[in-house]
């Protein structure tokens, strides 16, 4: 039950019809209040409209937010293919779950549904002068809504296929996952990644990317059979029908005919889902890179621009995995594997160092930032950027013709080298209690 949920979620965020569905209908029920208290109301009103006048009016706003709605349904799809084709397909998921976008195409649609049944309504039944009214109002209600939509439209639609648009959308999300339950365990212990001992071994009921986890009934599963529960698995990981995603330990004939139960809990679809997967976000932006650093585009100042991205997105994911939230244990047995720094700087990094390699540009602004993440003062991070500027060295080694180029780079990564040997010694006097200044 808890996996039909996730995927119904997953499913809605990303539908542009659910908006305009819900709008309709309330069109249609203003429609009907306005038979209905036509009835029971029989007292004077402010402005007496007659019926052709007020079918005049309607006709005009159907026949208008017809065109309206084609055209921004036609921008948006150009809007979709531009962004899939400037940064990643991943990214157009994106565009079709924007909020002002669902908003804007709800109310040019609902205005033009409330239209059409308004006037199949006057046609059909008759209306006294409060109807008439009532239809009146929502009319305004309407068209002032329309109105505002419109103006808002106007700009929006203007930003919406730019690569710039894509990449800060893609940024946002990033940074909305990283939440301390996400860059944690979700409450759950961290696993080490031994193989526990006398283990029930449990493989995903379909190939495909986890995006969620449901620790809390993972928990209270633990608690009825009385096992621990070590994940093998994050969401963003890649899973098959024989490998193992779960071990139930100890194991028993009870728990062997539990495994499906662990299965539901552990949600597997197609694609991944930026909801719960820190990664995905990061990987979208080295992939818009390696995009922007492709022969065809050569555009080496988006990939720049990204790299500064992925180093806020970086730093944030510092700042919460050193909060107390994102250590809080509170299902206590269940393990889930770590977040790695490593992993993080790998996705983000490795394209940009391969295809940009080439580009001294690029080449020293990745160096820059190796050594900005190493500033953090984060172990885990500074031994991975350490790690990735040799990679990165090596690929501009060969890659780069000129010297002066070569030494440029070399020169930056003395300085990721050198940032890193110090933070070690200043790692090493602050756990002895010492003092030290650099």
């Amino acid at each position: 039950m808890w996996q039909i949920w996730v995927k119904i979620r997953v499913y809605l965020d990303e539908q542009l019809w659910i908006k305009p569905t819900f709008a309709s209908l309330g069109s249609v029920a203003v429609a009907a209040i306005a038979i209905w208290f036509g009835q029971l109301y029989r007292g004077p009103v402010p402005i007496e409209l007659s019926a052709d006048a007020l079918k005049s009016l309607l006709t005009i706003l159907a026949s208008s937010m017809l065109a309206v709605a084609t055209f921004s349904v036609s921008a948006v799809v150009t809007a979709v293919s531009s962004v899939s084709n400037s940064t990643t397909p991943r990214a157009s998921r994106l565009i079709l779950g924007d909020r002002t976008t669902q908003t804007v195409l709800a109310s040019f649609i609902a205005a033009f549904i409330y239209s059409m049944i308004a006037i199949l309504a006057l046609e059909a039944f008759s209306f006294d002068k409060v109807g008439r009214f009532i239809i009146f109002i929502g009319l305004v209600v309407i068209v002032g809504w329309v109105l505002a939509a419109f103006v808002r439209w106007i700009d929006h639609v203007t930003k919406l296929g730019r690569v710039e648009t894509g990449v800060e959308k893609i940024v946002t999300a990033a940074f909305a996952g990283v939440t301390p339950a996400n860059v944690g365990a979700w409450g759950a212990r961290i696993y080490d990644g031994s193989t526990p001992a006398a283990a029930a071994i449990v493989a995903a009921d379909r190939v495909g990317y986890v995006t969620h986890l449901h620790t809390k009934g993972l928990q209270d599963l633990a608690e009825d059979l009385d096992v621990d529960i070590y994940l093998t698995v994050r969401p963003g990981d890649f899973v098959d029908t024989r490998t193992p995603v779960a071990y139930l330990s100890p194991a028993s004939e009870r728990v062997r005919e539990s495994l499906a139960d662990v299965q539901a809990n552990i949600a597997v679809a197609a694609n991944r889902s930026q909801s719960n997967d820190v990664r995905f976000g990061i990987v979208m932006l080295a992939e818009t890179a390696d995009r922007a650093l492709s022969p065809g585009i050569n555009d080496p100042g988006t990939a720049i621009a990204i790299i500064g991205r992925e180093l806020e997105v970086l730093t944030r994911w510092a700042e919460v995995s050193a909060s107390e939230d994102a250590t809080d244990v509170v299902h206590d047995r269940v393990f889930v594997p770590p977040l790695k720094a490593g992993d993080l700087v790998r996705d983000g990094f490795t394209p940009i160092a391969r295809d940009g390699a080439g580009a001294v540009e690029v080449g020293i602004r990745l160096q820059k930032t190796l050594a900005a993440l190493v500033r953090l003062d984060n172990t885990a991070l500074t031994e991975a950027a350490v790690e990735m500027s040799a990679i990165a060295l090596e690929l501009a080694e060969r890659s780069l013709v000129a010297e002066q180029h070569k030494e440029r780079v070399r020169e930056a990564a003395s300085e990721v080298r050198r940032l890193a040997a110090t933070d070690c010694v200043a790692t090493r006097n602050r756990a002895a209690g010492e003092d030290v200044n650099f």
